[in-house]
């Protein structure tokens, strides 16, 4: 019975931000008027949020179904290595973007143009450092079968020796780096805006962006490595996890969604705004 319980709290978790992600992509694409910079940085954190939760989800609901099989996802290579990467991709992706989107502030900030939030070095940061470091895995054979749900869960291999080792360098340092570097560029965004006008004590704010990330990964990340493996606490790990798409869908949008948008005769309508600074999302 015990090991019912890491999946069926990932599937409740990993489905509640399912459907969160999902309804901000549907507004993304639904209002035209609100695809600015600022909402389409945002909306990279969300697809990649999406994809790691369907895959925590069909995991889950897999290994419910499939526990009491002969089935083993491992024993599919191009699956196993595809669901691997696609997992650390996903995360690693989604945490590089949230680096850009506070980076994006400091620099329209630094260069008084507010509008000015997507450059176009930006995808090659979102995209093409995540790429390179999930590839690394496949090439030295470190992706494999993992645990709770080693049947239908792929990620790093857990009959690897090096297995500790290589989720430190390729997942939890560069979690780690973004961390360290979104606090950085906050405490700077912070001491311009400050030099200019009287503290707001609504700027201490923008430090909930990388404490998502030291409650969904980091802080889960140093209790892995110090080795605690109990049932509670891998339901934690995976709880955590499936719900940053939560976590983000609501910090990133659902604040300013809810001032530019209203619920009337049973349709989502936008809320005009007569101020154009008042159309930004997100509000950081």
């Amino acid at each position: 019975m015990n090991d019912l319980i890491v999946p069926i709290v990932t599937v409740v978790l990993s489905l509640i931000s399912i459907l969160s992600c999902g309804f901000v992509i549907y507004i993304y694409g639904r209002f035209r008027e609100l695809r600015n910079d600022q909402f389409t940085i945002v909306l990279q954190i969300i697809l990649f949020d999406l994809i790691y939760d369907l895959i925590l989800f069909s995991d889950s609901i897999g290994y419910l179904f499939l526990r009491n099989t002969t089935f083993q996802l491992s024993e599919k290579p191009v699956l196993c290595q595809a669901q691997s990467f696609f997992s650390v991709y996903s995360v690693l992706s989604s945490t590089f973007w949230t680096s850009i989107i506070i980076h994006s502030l400091y620099i329209s900030l630094r260069e008084s143009e507010p509008n000015q939030y997507m450059q176009s070095y930006y995808p090659g940061l979102g995209y093409g450092i995540p790429l390179i470091i999930s590839i690394i895995p496949i090439i030295i054979d470190a992706y494999g079968q993992y645990y709770p749900m080693p049947q239908t869960n792929c990620f790093f291999d857990i009959y690897n020796e090096n297995m500790e080792l290589y989720i430190l360098i390729f997942f939890d340092i560069p979690i780690w780096t973004m961390f360290l570097y979104n606090i950085i560029v906050i405490i700077l965004v912070i001491r311009r805006i400050t030099q200019n006008s009287s503290i707001n004590q609504s700027l201490y704010s923008l430090f909930m962006y990388p404490m998502i990330l030291l409650i969904c990964w980091i802080i889960p990340g140093f209790v892995n490595i110090i080795g605690v493996k109990s049932v509670i606490w891998k339901s934690i790990d995976f709880g955590l996890g499936s719900l940053i798409g939560f976590f983000d869908a609501y910090w990133y949008c659902y604040t300013a969604l809810t001032d530019r948008l209203t619920f009337e005769s049973g349709k989502i309508t936008l809320r005009i705004k007569e101020n154009s600074e008042e159309q930004e999302l997100p509000k950081i």
